[in-house]
């Protein structure tokens, strides 16, 4: 589906935001990227878009150049909450549905089923199925302007859904979501990354989000990967690493030589990072509460997002 070979895309300046990535991406995976702002994501995601042109290296979409293919039967969906203009573009290599302000949210999607040549039986029946799930049925004869920004990203990943691109790229697709509209799309990339075999890559700052869509991680940090593979093995690699809090009524006692990684105090509070497999928290906790009268204690394993920042 998706070969990239040590791409690098330097900008005008010196800036260089991808930096010799390869990777592959196969039919049907669900893939989330990870990463800061400014790591590199968005930059990566036009290059597969066609939006770029790489400055050096390799890449390929459906076995083509993303930037110089031409409208054909393989199309790519792209839903971006970074930057909201004006504008249908149907050039392949710039798989982006935006919506016209000044139309309707039903005059879009009837434009939509128009130029993706879309049978009448098939937009109705997929109409029919998308606009309950999201909660569009009382905005079709709003104008897109007149949309809240939640309402307009559920209407943007509802025009990309209507024609069914074998790829799908959701850039920060959830801001202004609420909770029970992410739940929705959740379950339909889900759905149809499992039945439709749909190639779903997904960013977002939220990874509790990409552990729950994704099988497969790719953080990247300055324009490398640094990480690619399974949240499970992402999850394994740190099982270790645990975080303990202890409230005390006074100062917290010394923490002497024990095999601890850090630690900070606040307001009588001590909080420590510390290796499961070196020293089991039974222990740690039972020398804590020997020496200082405690109030509280909390003891955490890592979440994926703790084990990203560390990374």
């Amino acid at each position: 589906m998706i070969v990239i070979k040590n791409a690098t895309k330097t900008f005008p300046g010196g800036v260089t935001a991808v930096d010799d990535v390869s990777l592959h991406i196969a039919k049907g995976e669900t893939v989330g990227f990870i990463g800061m702002n400014g790591a590199g994501k968005t930059t990566l995601l036009k290059l597969i878009c066609g939006l770029y042109l790489p400055t050096d290296g390799y890449i390929r979409v459906f076995r083509e150049n993303p930037f110089g293919r031409k409208a054909g039967e393989n199309l790519i969906g792209l839903v971006t909450g970074q930057v909201i203009t004006d504008g249908y573009n149907y050039h392949f290599g710039h798989g982006s549905v935006l919506l016209q302000d000044d139309l309707t949210l039903g005059l879009n999607l009837q434009l939509i089923k128009s130029i993706y040549r879309i049978p009448k039986e098939a937009y109705r029946r997929r109409l029919a199925a998308l606009l309950p799930k999201l909660g569009l049925q009382e905005q079709m004869h709003y104008r897109v302007h007149q949309l809240s920004l939640g309402q307009r990203m559920k209407a943007e990943v509802a025009a990309v859904l209507l024609f069914q691109p074998p790829l799908l790229i959701l850039d920060e697709p959830f801001i202004g979501i609420d909770v029970a509209a992410r739940e929705t799309i959740r379950g339909i990339l889900q759905e149809i990354a499992r039945e439709k075999e749909t190639t779903v890559i997904l960013t977002t700052h939220n990874v509790e989000e990409l552990e729950r869509i994704c099988d497969r991680a790719i953080l990247i940090d300055h324009g490398q990967i640094v990480y690619d593979g399974s949240f499970d093995r992402l999850k394994k690699s740190h099982i270790g690493l645990n975080r303990m809090q202890i409230m005390f009524e006074g100062m917290p006692p010394d923490l002497l030589d024990l095999p601890i990684e850090r630690y900070t105090v606040e307001n009588n509070t001590l909080t420590l990072d510390y290796d499961s497999s070196i020293v089991s928290s039974k222990d740690l906790a039972g020398y804590l509460l020997s020496h200082g009268r405690a109030v509280d204690i909390l003891i955490q394993k890592p979440t994926v997002e703790d084990i990203i920042k560390e990374l």
